[in-house]
């Protein structure tokens, strides 16, 4: 069976084609099309049949409407089905058109990034082949025409697009020059077409005309939108002028043709989270950063503690403010938190290439790639994600010079010394964000049924993202456990990273690369601090722990906290996130087991009083109870 929603609405089962006649009918059915195997509200329905302004008898209009729309499909009719609030269509995804679109074109446009022009040429054809005319052109409601046919329509367009740019690659230039001009004269502000029709009539050694299509092109955009043509358009101008200077033969490759060519515009980023929550504020001041006008090219750098999610709201920001940078996002893992970081000279090559730069002339030395760089991107509006940076040293040759570019940065450390850079630190969420991510991802039955259970075991992940995905990817996986007893697992302080580790997640992993990080005197007093039970250290009390000046002991307190490996609730104060303690004790732990003669005797992080008081005891005669690192010996090394 079959069912598509790519021109008129239509139902085809074998041989039989059915065509909904009534008009509200077809918005129904539409409506269940575009989300199959969901339950649709009644009310979102309602207000799709009649854009948004249903009469007082709508409910039972509705379901009159499903009856006779049943009857009309025949066997098609019985996918309909009656839910509590609602309805829903059950159906294979491979039988609705769009989706087998959706597909096809994303095959496409990845294999005309990997070079098989041929082969991405017969993906995008079979995609745009299943089009029949405007997506649910025959179906009369405004709020699936907004929200649902245009992106459909632009979806098409996307892979007009890309099936232009393998067929130019294939050399066919010809053969799209009247496509092309049907789509400059249909989307006349679609400047990627108007880009491929010059580039089609100048290899196919029609300058003069590539030459008029840029004339018109700049016509129609100074005089009906009042701006000039973007960068792709001006570069193959530049390129089709050069070679008409040095009065090159059609099909020549000329120096600057070699360097660049025009690229279907690029975008690296991964996929966004379906279940990301919350972070609004975040969001906001990040979009805020990015739009603002400005002189400099804007970058911003967002830093946390391992796991806290600063790469899933990059991503997310990203995908937010694509349409502010039209010319492209190109996206790089630079792998700081891991024992091989990415060399920057590696990385502005893959963005070179990326950008249209054939590899043979892409210099050698790491200042000829950058400046390369700063040379390809001027004046395209484009985003330049870059995850997981080490250091500023790192991402200096990665960043634009130009102000219409735009980049977003993640590191776990503090980039204090990135020039110009706007700093946002990302922060635990609140226990209602991190609550409702772990029940995006359970689901909302099984987190609804055990509701305590759900705030103990979102309390023993300390709130933290990674922790919670964990802790619900592990219930995913055990469908025949409960929410309880996984809180009961967590509960136990010798197995609690244990249990957050589910597939590629390790929150114990995670935590533990930043730790990796830290110079050996860091690295100690981060296990031995963590021993304290207050919430809060002053930096009285941590001098006296490790037995050092407080001046000294500052600058190992700012290298946790620079790591976000340490808070800093007010100047002077120190204190933990709660899973981040429980790793650093889990490490200490394991470097200095507790000493049989240590019974009775008072620990100095214990006995001491109020945070920020002196030590009650000397911190050179005390060793503890409370924690198994802190013989006098041990203090005095730390």
């Amino acid at each position: 069976m079959e069912f598509c929603v790519l021109g008129s609405l239509l139902v085809r089962d074998g041989s039989d084609e059915y065509v909904v006649p009534a008009a509200k009918q077809r918005a129904l059915l539409a409506a269940l099309l575009l989300r199959p195997g969901q339950v649709v509200p009644a009310d979102v329905l309602a207000d799709t049949i009649w854009n948004f302004s249903p009469p007082p008898s709508a409910a039972t209009t509705l379901r009159n409407y499903v009856m006779r729309l049943r009857r009309s499909l025949g066997a098609a009719g019985e996918r309909i089905g009656t839910r509590e609030g609602g309805y829903l269509i059950e159906l294979d995804p491979s039988e609705l058109d769009a989706w087998r679109f959706e597909t096809l074109r994303a095959q496409g446009v990845a294999t005309l990034r990997e070079g098989a022009y041929e082969r991405a040429s017969e993906l995008l054809g079979s995609a745009l082949a299943l089009w029949r005319g405007p997506a649910l052109v025959d179906v009369p409601s405004d709020a699936l025409h907004q929200f649902e046919a245009d992106r459909l329509n632009e979806g098409r367009l996307d892979a007009v697009e890309a099936w232009v740019e393998a067929e130019l690659r294939l050399g066919r230039h010809q053969a799209v020059v009247a496509e092309l001009r049907a789509l400059t004269a249909e989307h006349p502000g679609r400047e990627r077409f108007w880009a491929q029709l010059m580039t089609a009539l100048h290899r196919g050694g029609r300058r003069t005309e590539a030459l008029g299509a840029y004339q018109q092109v700049r016509r129609t955009l100074v005089e009906e939108i009042g701006v000039e043509p973007g960068a792709e358009i001006r570069e193959v101008h530049r390129i089709i002028l050069r070679e008409e200077e040095s009065n090159s033969a059609p099909g020549t490759e000329c120096a600057d043709r070699t360097v660049v060519e025009p690229l279907p515009v690029p975008f690296q980023l991964p996929a966004d989270l379906a279940d990301f929550t919350g972070r609004a504020v975040d969001l906001r001041r990040i979009s805020g950063f990015l739009v603002s006008r400005r002189t400099c090219p804007p970058v911003v750098a967002v830093s946390g503690q391992p796991g806290v999610g600063k790469s899933a709201l990059v991503v997310r920001a990203a995908y937010e403010a694509r349409e502010e940078f039209p010319d492209g996002v190109l996206y790089a893992e630079l792998g700081g938190s891991t024992t091989e970081p990415a060399e920057p000279g590696a990385v502005l090559e893959s963005f070179l290439l990326a950008l249209g730069v054939a590899a043979p002339v892409i210099p050698p030395g790491i200042g000829a790639r950058a400046a390369l760089y700063r040379s390809v991107l001027a004046g395209r509006r484009l985003l330049v994600v870059l995850d997981d940076a080490l250091d500023s040293a790192q991402l200096r040759p990665l960043l634009p010079a130009d102000p219409a570019a735009a980049t977003l940065v993640t590191g776990r450390r503090l980039l204090a010394d990135l020039p110009g850079a706007r700093q946002v630190g990302l922060g635990l969420p609140e226990e209602s964000e991190a609550r409702r991510l772990f029940e995006r991802i359970l689901g909302p039955a099984r987190a609804a049924a055990e509701p305590e259970a759900v705030t103990a075991v979102v309390a023993a992940c300390g709130r933290l993202p990674l922790a919670v995905r964990a802790a619900a990817a592990r219930l995913v996986a055990r469908p025949s456990w409960g929410v309880r007893e996984l809180a009961a697992r967590l509960a136990d302080g010798d197995r609690l990273f244990d249990e957050l580790r589910v597939g590629g997640i390790d929150v114990r992993a995670a935590i533990a690369a930043g730790e990796a990080a830290l110079s050996p005197a860091a690295a100690r007093a981060f296990r031995l601090l963590a021993w304290s039970d207050r919430p809060e250290l002053g930096l009285n009390i941590a001098a006296a722990v490790l037995g050092r000046l407080p001046g000294r002991t500052e600058e190992l307190l700012d290298e946790l906290v620079d790591a976000h490996l340490l808070t800093m609730p007010a100047p002077g104060r120190f204190g933990y996130d709660p899973l981040v303690r429980a790793f650093a004790r889990e490490q200490g732990r394991r470097h200095r087991p507790v000493r049989p003669d240590a019974a009775g005797t008072r620990c100095v992080v214990t006995a001491a009083g109020r945070p920020g008081d002196g030590p009650k005891v000397p911190a050179q005669r005390q060793r503890g109870v409370g924690c198994p690192t802190c013989s006098p010996s041990d203090v005095r090394a730390a």
